[in-house]
């Protein structure tokens, strides 16, 4: 998929400009359903981006979006990702404020 398709429903604020195919059929599947991935729009510390992390701790990727209808995106102020929970996990929760 196009870079320029891409922005149209994605925010400058990502963690990374390249995509594998799972973050290009997201791309398809906003684009096909008049939405936009939110959890691009907002600009955050780069750790406050990423939603997972390898077991070593060396990588750090945004894999997991919030994603919304595109009229009704001004309903989301801010989406980021809380690392302070401990779950146990190397996914971190994205927490999303709504008006």
């Amino acid at each position: 998929m196009p870079k320029l398709e891409r922005k149209n429903v994605a925010g400058k604020q990502t963690l990374h400009d390249i995509t594998n195919r799972n973050g290009e059929w997201v791309c398809e599947y906003a684009i096909a359903n008049n939405m936009k991935i939110i959890s691009t729009y907002y600009q955050h510390k780069r750790i406050h981006k990423g939603t997972w992390i390898s077991p070593f701790g060396n990588t750090l990727n945004q894999i997991h979006h919030v994603i919304i209808d595109a009229n009704k995106k001004g309903v989301v102020e801010d989406v980021r990702t809380m690392r302070g929970l401990n779950c146990v996990s190397n996914h971190f929760l994205a927490k999303t404020i709504m008006k």
